[in-house]
Formats: structure tokens, C-alpha cells, sequence
């Protein structure tokens, strides 16, 4: 059937990892018709989860999109990673929406995934409803779960529902403001009878139905004059201002269930279809006049009847149907077989089908109006975040940002011959993720950088599924550097070359003396009196930075010191530039022999780590294991930050370990601050690892 912006409700599912979201999505997808079975992610029928890694796993990795209808609405329900590694996926979907479902386990509680995509909603402005998983599993306890939300998150969290018996007694749900109690039969078909509220749980009904007509008023000055004058308030009176209260994020109500057992999960559907936010309900959305220095603010309503506008958000890319570019529609109308312009690329682009995506399938759509979710393929130019709009009424929408990578891996390929298609296949990627950051290091060795350790082995595995190439992920190598100590004066140079015809010949003096560190290379010409043409002085300089790029300890370039040429020999015959180049080069590696006070260097980087209080010990306990030095430390509300000094090669591995030791909690940035002097007795091992020897090469 045909929809219009009023019918659409689009739904993130959002909460702290293998809490239940996806479980739930399937279960949401089954009772809409959607699926004809209950998809479950143990037994990998997930419609949700339907990548291998996550089937092998059974863990969401990649955002996923199902179409569904209910009660005559149409729900676009997207799923998200609960895994920090993925956090970029998770915030591009839910720019999408205007509805959050955040699931919290009733076993564990609220939990810092959980916070963190409470933020983000608030950040983006949803309506949310909490949705207590698990209500049939042990130590489940939806008491303690409601009591974990009022306390991260305010009093405007307030039960809409109680649970008949918990665990493997859960057998329904009470509905606090109809004051009915939903029954369900054994199984996980969803079928249920409608009841009176159990004479046990009468009291506790009673007084949740009192706090939450209570919280509904106080999110209306009429309302709330008029409750506390009466203490009531009619039906009417409740449906309009729950809903109000709901979309200006005033009240978030509180329901429970059970995805895979598939109880609640229908009454969930009916409050969204009934309570939650339309596209059309929401202010216009905010973008910027494209090619304006000053960024001025443009804006469209979320109406059929403005200029057509959208953000592509997601793409998925399969290696034999192609491209598929996920749009958000911000304002007007789209039906197939058309064009639009694309703001970031400049250019056209044409499209055939709209597909509604359902998991891994797609079906042609007729029409999508404003708010709708759709997606098109092949687009020549478009990537995620670009804004696709009519060209005569041009805006610019922008995505959340990506947060900087936090650990890197160099990527070699396990057969020979394959580089060039490790280099497209990461590209390809990278039209996926933008988070996803593939670069060269000074090694010219091809590395990726991402979220974590997780982000970077779930990549080599779809690299190797989508693309059929095979690579190996290992640390990347240190760039150190290597300076000298001590002085070297008068040192002699000299090239001479004769093989019976015209020959070569360079002779210079030189000398090598340390620079402040940071201060790189510095290359003084004190020739006086012409002992080396002018012609020939850049030569003698490039000799030695090319010496200086072969090291003097391990084979790293050599930084942080001054050459002054002071005299020289030339020959009017055999003398060029070569010559002095390579006497240049000779004269420095005789310095370095002269040298015996060196050093290696090392990159040290500035770590800012946020973590819990009670996690602050151990990570602080970590930082000095990695030879890190605290710079200080402040508060972040219940977080501390914890600002240190610590060597690169120490922090390599530091998003698992802190993933480890903070259960997730915590976060952290790293930047390049400055090169320190090696310790000794690492500084030997590096050397000894290196396996270079530092030879003059005379040809």
C-alpha cells in the first residue's frame, strides 16, 4: 500500500552489546508479517544478522535495515552494533530516524553501551522507549533494570508496563494505563489473551499506572494545573499528552519482554504505531548553502511538497549486484526512474528502482515520500554523507563525524601479485565504512586504521568473503629515528673513480655536530675561495640527505643535526655532481664512524584516556607498565580523564586492553607529540630486530 510521511515510523534499535536489540528486531519483523518465521540469531536465522561473521559469531558487526507494516503504518526498523568499533555505523543510522528503541538487558541493567547511545539520542533529538530484554532468562530483573534507567537517566523514565512472574516464569506483561494484563501461551508464536490484572500485581499496577500519569502531566503546564487540582485525567487527556510528552523527550515510557521468546513485543508495536513520532512531526532539517564561505544555514521541511532533498547514510556494496546507496528522504517526493544532483560530488546522477530493503533482499517501491527510508543502485558517484538534492534548490546535509582511528594494522597479502587488489578491495570498503582509514606509511607499507581491533579483523574478513583476497594483519612498524650525541670535525669525503676514460672525482670536508631535538637537518655551505664550484655545493647536500635516510644504528633516517661544508678538492675534468654527491654521502658516513655517542629515537604520543571512576587505578597502573608518563588528570562527570605521555610502540595494542580492562567503558584518543631518546636496553633489542648493517655502497 501507499504511505505518506504521517504513516512512516522510522526505529533504531540501539543498547549495549548482545543485549537483545537484534533478537527483538526479529522477533518485530515476525509479529509484522515481515518474516514468516522468528528469525534467531543462535541458530543463524536471523533476518537481521545475516553476514557470516556475525552468523559465526552471533554478534551484530553492520548496521541492517527491515521493512515492515503495522496497523496500517509502515516501520523502517534499522539494528545496530552494540560494539564501540562499530560506533560510526550506529550514529549514521540513527541520523535517519526520528524513534529510538533502547534495549537494556533485564540481567544486567544499564550498561556503558547503554549510556552512550542514551547521549547520542539526546544528541539527535529522539523520542525513546525502553524496552527490558530478557525478562525470560535467569537472573532477570525488571526491579533492579528500572531502577538502573531512573538512575543514569532522570525521572523522566517511567514503566508503562510491569511483568507477570520473571524468568522462567515470565509469562506476560501488564499494560499500567489500559490496566490490562497481556497473557502469552507457551512457545514463542506471540499469541497472548487479554486479561484483568493479576489481584497480585494490582497494588504495583495501581501505583505505576499513578507515577506515570503523573510524569505525563508534569510535561504540560495545562495538564498539570488541572491534575493537581482533580488528581485525574481523562483518556483523552493521557493519549494526547503521552504523546507529547514522548516527542519532546519529556517522558520516556518503559516496557519488557522477550525477543526470543517473543512476548511483549506486539504491544511494543503498537505504541510506536499509535504513539511515536511521523518524519512530518519533526522541526525542518538543517544544512548549510553549498559553496557558501560563511555556511549559511539552509533548511527543509519534512513536507512531500519542498524541494526533494536526501542524505545517503549507508552503503552496502556486494561484489556481484553492485552498489546500493541507502537515502534518507529530507523533504519532497522520489519515484523511479529519475535523477538527482549530488552537492558533494557535483555531478548527476541517475537511478533506476527504489528497493525497500529487508534484511539481505530488496523490493521495488512505487514511491517514497518525505521521511521515507529507500534505497537505489549503481549510483556512479555517491558515497555515505553525500546530500543528493534537486540542483536548482541545492543544501547540504552533514553526518555525525568520525571519530579518529585508534589502532592500525599494516595489511600484506598471503599470495604474491595481490597488492593491487588488497588496494581495491579496501577502497571497496571503504564505500562501506568511513571510518575505515587506508593509507601507506614512511615504509610505503599499505596500512588500515580503525576503531579497534575488531573494526580491522572483521574488514580482513570481508575482504577475503566479498573479494576472495587473503591478507595478514600485523603490527606496523615503528618509525624511529636515529640522532647523534657527539661531534665530529674535519671530516674527509672523497670519491675517485678511474676506468680509463673520463673519470670521477669529489673531495669535501665537513663538519657534523647535534641539533636541538625536533630541529630535523640543517645543512650549512661555509666554502670560501672556490675550492668547490657552486654548481657542485646542491650535490654535496643531496648526498648527505640521502645518507641521512640510511641510518647509522638500525637503518632509520638520521635527524637532528647540522652539516657545515667547509672546503673541498675538485678536478677540472673529472669533477661532477655526481661525484659530490657521492662524497658528500661518504663524508657523512665517515662522521657517523667518528660518532660514537648515538642514539635511536622514539615517536611518543599524547594519550587521553575517559574512563569510570572505579576503573581509574588499573588504567593508571597500565600507563606506567607502558612507559607512559601522566600529564594530568580532570573530572567528566562520573568519568575521570587521564591525559599521559607514551611511546608508540607501547600503545599499539591499547584499544584491546582497555576495552579488557574497563568492560568497554572507556574511550580514548591518541596523537603524535614529539620523538624521545630509546631506553638502552630497548633501544638494543630494536637494533638487534632491525638486522641492518649500514654499508657504503661505491657503485
Amino acid at each position: 500500500m501507499a504511505f505518506e510521511s504521517a504513516d512512516l515510523r522510522n526505529v533504531v534499535l540501539l543498547g549495549h552489546a548482545q543485549c537483545g536489540k537484534t533478537s527483538l528486531g526479529d522477533a518485530m519483523l515476525f509479529c509484522a508479517g515481515a518474516n514468516n518465521r522468528l528469525g534467531k540469531v543462535m541458530d543463524g536465522s536471523s533476518m537481521l544478522d545475516f553476514e557470516p561473521e556475525e552468523i559465526e559469531r552471533q554478534r551484530t558487526y553492520v548496521s541492517s535495515i527491515a521493512v515492515a507494516e503495522w496497523k496500517k503504518k509502515k516501520l523502517n526498523l534499522l539494528d545496530t552494533p552494540g560494539d564501540s568499533n562499530f560506533l560510526f555505523d550506529t550514529r549514521a543510522v540513527s541520523s535517519a530516524v526520528e524513534n529510538a528503541v533502547v534495549v537494556v538487558s533485564a540481567a544486567d541493567g544499564v550498561q556503558f553501551g547503554t549510556e552512550r547511545v542514551w547521549d547520542l539520542c539526546k544528541e539527535l533529538g529522539l523520542a525513546r522507549v525502553i524496552f527490558v530484554s530478557r525478562m525470560d532468562k535467569e537472573r532477570a530483573d525488571f526491579d533492579k533494570a528500572l531502577a538502573s534507567a531512573t538512575e543514569a537517566f532522570g525521572a523522566e523514565v517511567a514503566p508503562l508496563q510491569i511483568p507477570i512472574g520473571k524468568e522462567a516464569t515470565f509469562s506476560g506483561v501488564v499494560d499500567v494505563l489500559r490496566m490490562k494484563a497481556y497473557v502469552y501461551k507457551k512457545g514463542d508464536t506471540g499469541e497472548h489473551t487479554t486479561e484483568d490484572v493479576p489481584a497480585a500485581l494490582a497494588g504495583a499496577a495501581g501505583a505505576a499506572r499513578e507515577k506515570l500519569v503523573e510524569a505525563i502531566a508534569s510535561a504540560d503546564d495545562k495538564l498539570l494545573e488541572k491534575y493537581l487540582e482533580t488528581m485525574e485525567l481523562s483518556e483523552e487527556e493521557i493519549g494526547v499528552g503521552l504523546r507529547a510528552a514522548i516527542a519532546k523527550g519529556a517522558l520516556v515510557p518503559v516496557l519488557c519482554g522477550s525477543g526470543v521468546g517473543n512476548v511483549g513485543v506486539k504491544q511494543l508495536l503498537d505504541l510506536l504505531a499509535d504513539v511515536y513520532v511521523a518524519p512530518s512531526q519533526r522541526p525542518p532539517a538543517k544544512g548549510k548553502k553549498p559553496g557558501d564561505a560563511a555556511g549559511a544555514e539552509e533548511t527543509r521541511k519534512p513536507s512531500s511538497d519542498e524541494p526533494f532533498s536526501a542524505i545517503c547514510f549507508k552503503t552496502i556494496v556486494d561484489p556481484f549486484s553492485g552498489k546500493l546507496s541507502v537515502l534518507k528522504i529530507r523533504s519532497g517526493r522520489l519515484a523511479p526512474d529519475g535523477g538527482f544532483y549530488n552537492v558533494n560530488k557535483k555531478s548527476r546522477e541517475r537511478y533506476g528502482q527504489l528497493l525497500a530493503i529487508k534484511g539481505k533482499k530488496q523490493e521495488p517501491v512505487k514511491d517514497a515520500p518525505a521521511g521515507d527510508i529507500v534505497a537505489v543502485a549503481k549510483l556512479k558517484d555517491t558515497l555515505t554523507g553525500d546530500t543528493l538534492c534537486e540542483e536548482k534548490s541545492p543544501i547540504e546535509f552533514a553526518l555525525p563525524a568520525v571519530d579518529p582511528p585508534r589502532m592500525t594494522f599494516a595489511v600484506r597479502p598471503k599470495s604474491k601479485g595481490d597488492e593491487d587488489k588488497v588496494s581495491s578491495a579496501l577502497a571497496r570498503l571503504r564505500e562501506e565504512d568511513p571510518s575505515l582509514v587506508v593509507g601507506r606509511d614512511e615504509s610505503k607499507d599499505l596500512i588500515i586504521s580503525g576503531a579497534g581491533d575488531t573494526h580491522l579483523r572483521i574488514a580482513a574478513e570481508r575482504m577475503k568473503r566479498k573479494f576472495g583476497v587473503e591478507v595478514d594483519l600485523t603490527m606496523p612498524r615503528i618509525p624511529y629515528r636515529e640522532t647523534i650525541k657527539g661531534k665530529a670535525t674535519d671530516v674527509e669525503g672523497k670519491h675517485k673513480k678511474q676506468s680509463g676514460g673520463r673519470g670521477q672525482f669529489g673531495v669535501v670536508y665537513v663538519d657534523v655536530e647535534p641539533l636541538p631535538r625536533g630541529s630535523g637537518f640543517e645543512f650549512a655551505d661555509k666554502i670560501f675561495g672556490g675550492s668547490i664550484p657552486r654548481q657542485f655545493i646542491p650535490a654535496v647536500e643531496k648526498g648527505i640527505a640521502q645518507r641521512m635516510t640510511m641510518g647509522a644504528i638500525a637503518g632509520y633516517p638520521i635527524v637532528d643535526l647540522r652539516v657545515s661544508l667547509k672546503d673541498g678538492k675538485y678536478h677540472d675534468v673529472d669533477s661532477d655532481a655526481f661525484s659530490f654527491e657521492r662524497a658528500g654521502s661518504k663524508a657523512l658516513k665517515a662522521a657517523f664512524d667518528k660518532i660514537t655517542a648515538k642514539a635511536l629515537l622514539e615517536p611518543v604520543m599524547t594519550l587521553e584516556v575517559v574512563v569510570p571512576d572505579e576503573c581509574m587505578g588499573e588504567v593508571l597502573g597500565d600507563v606506567n607498565s607502558r612507559r607512559g608518563r601522566v600529564l594530568g588528570m580532570d573530572s567528566r562527570g562520573k568519568f575521570q580523564v587521564i591525559r599521559a605521555s607514551v611511546p608508540m610502540s607501547e600503545v599499539q595494542d591499547y584499544s584491546a586492553k582497555l576495552k579488557s580492562m574497563t568492560q568497554d567503558r572507556g574511550t580514548f584518543t591518541v596523537s603524535y607529540s614529539h620523538y624521545d631518546e630509546v631506553p638502552a636496553h630497548i633501544a638494543e633489542k630494536v637494533i638487534q630486530a632491525s638486522g641492518k648493517m649500514v654499508e657504503e655502497d661505491d657503485e
